[in-house]
């Protein structure tokens, strides 16, 4: 009894951090409307709020009264900040969500305006081009998505703002590769990109980008940045360079890729708050040293406002210049509280300043909250500002009477713990979303994070700067040094015994916990709640460890399966739908490097002929038909049967039956044996969300 009572009194001293909870409260409408299994009428989230405006606007003038009053008052608030978030997502879908094409289109003309362009690699390795589309031959106009994304050989001088046409063959884009997985179709509907493909010919430009024309400088300017580094630096570090610089990652080696993140270093080639925050630190220290060379401006002039001035101008073109992704932008709002804090001569760090950056990213963009990179960023910055916050008196006191090595030795140490706190408290997200954690993490970061800014983010800064005047090469030159060094300790880090811990999918509850287990240990004040806060972690990653994964997986077009034998998986092919194979295997806790066993291997355990296969998985007996042929005897045998045609009902006697339109409609399944059934799992909705 004491523990509740305890708890209640702490409750009672949330009081002053009741706005860290508003982006909590509006996030959780927002995973609301996404977890519904159907689209809701386009008024319901109007409705919401004007039914729950009313109880805060009545209970207002009298949560002063008393504690149950207060608490009501709480309570209400909270369940219209929700109703917001739901709103604000349901009218998201219909701002930045777009048409779907519904099957595959051969060759058709697309007419449109290029909005992106990014090298995969070489000169020889093509382009990706994002088109906004004006006419897409052979499609009414109600059903033409709002962009495409294709492939394309070579690029002819294409720029940004160009209106083309261009021959090519689409389909939509693809669902999760598997049950709960990361959904590729949705993320690419509220880019407004509604098919993606690849070119039949050469484009041909209509008419030119307008010259000077300001939606397009950025786009260009990327371009042009990223033909001058491939110009100058080595195949290998020039991907590297250019993501640092303009955020575009598709020329990145894919074992450079790999070792990037098997070694924990990937974050440093997501633009986010490490590099927005490293380039606004080097652009107000210099800035400000600058001036400070000068005696008469250095007494007359506020140079530390004109400083923060100058950084925060210089931090917002670099994150627009990188795309502006949504780790980037919380790293934009984090550093402009900052430096407008310095502006107004206030505290520029506190867990107000994250909440204010979260909601303002909820409210413009609230799908993003489903992403990775949204949960991981904001985690780790409110995790390390909650630390640091905890050990400021001590910290500052040492670091006063501190000379030159014990201030050396205190970076190293803020590294490290930095490290430790940031990877700490990812790794799990990285467990759910990536099945994997890089125990070498904080070794690799106390290295390479330095290097990254001593080096490489000073020189690229360089580089900016004087690339317009064409002095860009020994800045590119420093840079392209850094990015060797930083590759070299990743593929170190990365390569050691035991480097990568790998564990299989994690199911969206496990998410849940863990997000409600970190949110609550931050923003709750006293023991008792945070106490709490541990269980729910902790029971988040019970579940995630203790999750057992498919039996067996259909892929989307079902023509790939795999069956689950000893932690491994059996395919039914060894070529085709790599992209579903890889993520499978992955899912599973496998390394891509793996050579998995297919149906034909002699001791797979499968029998195959020329109509189909079959095999036994936990006493369950699966058949995967490729000929009508087989069909009857094999719904007789078998109790789950998988077809790469229709199978109508009624026409097979097999427990469970998976065929060509429930793959259709529903993307891929998933199986699992619970004592004498079979539970079916599947990755799309059936259609009836928007991007389904």
């Amino acid at each position: 009894m004491q523990f509740f009572s305890g708890l209640i009194t702490e409750i009672s001293a949330q009081k002053e951090r009741l706005f860290l909870w508003l982006p909590v409260m509006f996030g959780i409408g927002i995973l609301f409307y996404f977890a519904l299994p159907f689209e809701p009428i386009w008024w319901a989230g109007a409705v919401l709020i004007a039914g729950a405006s009313l109880p805060v606007w009545r209970l207002y003038p009298r949560h002063h009264d008393s504690a149950g009053m207060f608490l009501a008052y709480i309570v209400a608030a909270a369940i219209f900040t929700l109703a917001c978030g739901f709103y604000a997502a349901q009218a998201g879908t219909g701002l930045y969500g777009t048409n779907i094409i519904e099957k595959k289109i051969g060759a058709t003309m697309a007419h449109g305006r290029v909005e992106q362009i990014e090298k995969k690699g070489g000169s020889k390795d093509g382009s990706k081009i994002v088109l906004r589309v004006i006419k897409l031959e052979k499609t009414p106009p109600k059903e033409t998505p709002k962009k495409i994304r294709i492939t394309i050989k070579k690029d002819e001088g294409l720029k940004a703002g160009d209106e083309i046409s261009i021959l090519v063959s689409l389909s939509p884009p693809s669902r999760a590769v598997i049950p709960n997985g990361y959904d590729f179709r949705r993320h690419l509907f509220f880019e407004g990109i509604g098919a993606v493909g690849f070119s039949l010919s050469a484009p041909t430009i209509i008419e030119k980008a307008k010259k000077g024309a300001v939606e397009n400088f950025f786009e260009n300017t990327r371009k042009t940045i990223a033909e001058r580094i491939h110009a100058q630096a080595g195949g290998a570090s020039a991907g590297i360079m250019n993501a640092l610089i303009t955020g575009q990652r598709a020329a990145i080696d894919e074992d450079d890729d790999n070792a990037m993140r098997d070694s924990g270093l990937y974050h440093l080639l997501s633009i986010s708050g490490t590099h927005v925050g490293m380039v606004a630190a080097v652009l107000f220290f210099t800035s400000r040293l600058f001036m400070a060379f000068f005696p008469w401006v250095a007494l007359h002039w506020p140079i530390k406002k004109i400083a923060a001035v100058l950084a925060l101008s210089g931090a917002a073109f670099y994150v627009f210049l990188a795309g502006a992704e949504v780790p980037a932008l919380r790293a934009l709002l984090t550093t402009a509280l900052v430096m407008i804090a310095i502006m107004l001569d206030r505290s520029p760090l506190s867990l107000r300043l994250v909440a204010f950056s979260a909601l303002v990213v909820l409210i413009t963009l609230p799908h993003s909250i489903l992403g990775v990179s949204f949960q991981m960023s904001f985690a780790a910055v409110a995790a390390l500002i909650c630390f640091f916050d905890y050990i400021r008196v001590w910290w500052m006191k040492w670091y006063a009477r501190a000379g030159f090595f014990r201030k050396s030795a205190m970076y190293m140490i803020g590294v490290l713990m930095t490290s430790i706190i940031a990877g700490g408290v990812t790794g799990l997200f990285s467990l759910y979303h990536f099945q994997s954690f890089s125990v070498y993490g904080v070794l690799s970061n106390m290295l390479a994070v330095p290097l990254t800014g001593v080096i490489i983010m000073p020189a690229a800064i360089g580089a900016l700067m004087l690339m317009p005047f064409g002095l860009d090469g020994f800045a590119l030159k420093i840079m392209e040094w850094g990015c060797v060094w930083m590759l070299s300790i990743a593929h170190w880090a990365g390569g050691l015994d035991g480097a990568v811990l790998r564990a299989s999918q994690w199911p969206p509850l496990s998410l849940l916990f863990i997000s409600l287990g970190v949110v609550f240990f931050l923003l709750w004040r006293g023991w008792r709640g945070k106490g709490l806060a541990i269980i729910i972690l902790c029971i988040g990653v019970l579940i995630g460890v203790s999750a057992r994964p498919y039996d067996v997986l259909i892929s989307e077009t079902g023509k790939l399966v795999a069956f689950r034998a000893e932690e491994n998986l059996v395919f039914s092919k060894a070529k085709g739908e790599g992209f579903a194979r890889e993520n499978w295997m992955r899912f599973y806790g496998m390394s891509s490097v793996e050579k998995p066993k297919v149906f034909k291997d002699t001791d797979s355990g499968v029998l195959c002929d020329d109509d189909g296969c079959r095999f036994e998985v936990k006493g369950r007996k699966i058949s995967v038909v490729r000929s009508r042929r087989a069909l009857n005897d094999d719904c007789a045998w078998a109790d789950l049967l998988i077809a790469d045609f229709p199978v109508w009902e009624g026409q097979c006697a097999a427990k469970r039956v998976v065929d060509l339109m429930d793959v259709k409609k529903r993307g891929a399944h998933g199986a699992r044996f619970f004592g004498e059934g079979v539970r079916i799992f599947t990755a799309g909705g059936g259609g009836e969300k928007p991007w389904d």
